[in-house]
């Protein structure tokens, strides 16, 4: 059983990781794992963690190095490099061929480096989780407490910038529709399974204790046994008296 709660938590852990990895990777890294997705006139733009592709073709296969390209100009496909934050003014022109400045768009973009930041705290607790053993799991349930609070900020700036984003594109950009796209249900995934993940890892620490106790009894158990009903080396020595069945106790 306990045995079985240890893995249920490095499970949660590595689930939440390889989720909040995919994240990070989206747009201009994998064309395909966006947060927000613009579509229109035959063409698709996808917006992710260091940046964003606009006017791709919808069958665009993913690839790599497409995230090296220089920034790409308007009606044009293109994505722009792996950058720390980038300008909503320019993706504006760039995406919908219209201007629209946003200087707290453009700040809070930068915000987006807590998914990668996310990314590695699940991973330092799913490693200490593995290698520990039980009051190590103490300190990996607070790393994947780190981790959810990580994850849970990333998610709150995700739905805030690119709701504002979507909500601008529906309402005052013709031809183009703005929606959702996997890499949001992924980080609103993992931060779920990061939350449980903290109180099954915690729980593996008493669960781990208590199997240890068992055994250590079992074996004391069997060396009373070996030894004539004495348990202990020394000068301090008790007996181990064999628990009686309710059939086997005398009556008086």
């Amino acid at each position: 059983m306990a045995l079985g709660i240890i893995h249920c938590g490095t499970f949660l852990l590595f689930a939440a990781f390889v989720l909040l990895l995919i994240a990070t990777l989206s747009a201009p890294i994998i064309h395909t794992v966006s947060f927000l997705d613009v579509t229109g006139s035959g063409a698709r733009s996808t917006f992710g963690t260091f940046g964003y592709c606009a006017n791709l073709n919808v069958s665009w296969s993913v690839c790599v190095a497409e995230a090296f390209r220089s920034h790409p100009q308007a009606n044009g496909g293109g994505c722009t490099p792996a950058q720390f934050g980038y300008d909503i003014s320019q993706a504006a022109t760039t995406v919908f061929n219209r201007t629209w400045q946003n200087n707290s768009l453009t700040a809070l973009s930068k915000a987006l480096i807590l998914h990668p930041i996310a990314c590695g705290l699940s991973f330092l607790a799913l490693l200490v989780s593995i290698c520990s053993n039980r009051f190590g799991y103490v300190f990996a349930s607070f790393l994947a407490l780190l981790a959810f609070l990580a994850s849970l900020a990333a998610m709150i700036v995700d739905f805030v910038m690119f709701g504002i984003i979507r909500r601008e594109v529906n309402n005052n950009v013709t031809g183009r529709t703005a929606s959702y796209s996997n890499a949001t249900w992924m980080v609103l995934a993992a931060t779920v399974v990061l939350f449980f993940s903290v109180f099954f890892v915690l729980f593996s620490c008493c669960t781990s204790r208590r199997n240890r106790r068992d055994v250590d009894n079992r074996r004391g158990t069997a060396g009373a046994y070996e030894t004539g009903g004495y348990v202990g080396n020394g000068p301090q020595m008790g007996y181990a008296q064999p628990k009686k069945t309710w059939w086997s106790r005398r009556k008086y």
